[in-house]
């Protein structure tokens, strides 16, 4: 009798324990939400860039609120498969002439963001 309740033992204690081992054997895939930002092409603002040069470079943005179309949010939520997720964001300032004024978020600006542009 005593064989018989150690190997129930062993066998539910082994099944435990093997929850946890076994999960990060299973694929999972990344999950990718929100705006792709490169920082390349967060570098390649420069100060006075009309909506237009922006979208083409960054793509579309994430956010932009009614009554408040001066200001875009690019949000970028990711997930890798075994790992804590990262969230990142950027937002843009525009003027009344729609040239960009200022960024802020976790992105760093490029060494040329007040260059003239050509």
């Amino acid at each position: 009798m005593c064989c018989k309740t150690l190997a129930v033992v062993l066998f539910i204690l082994g099944s435990l324990a093997g929850c946890s081992c076994v999960n990060k054997l299973v694929y999972h895939v990344d999950i990718n939400q929100g705006n792709y930002i490169d920082q390349n092409a967060v570098e390649n603002l420069k100060f006075g860039m009309n909506k237009e040069q922006v979208k083409f470079l960054l793509g579309s943005p994430m956010l932009v609120e009614a009554g408040y179309d001066n200001t875009w949010y690019f949000v970028q939520w990711f997930k890798p498969s075994h790992a804590t997720p990262k969230h990142k964001k950027l937002i843009l300032s525009f003027d009344d002439n729609d040239q960009l004024m200022d960024i802020k978020g976790d992105y760093q600006l490029g060494s040329l963001f007040f260059e003239p542009i050509l």
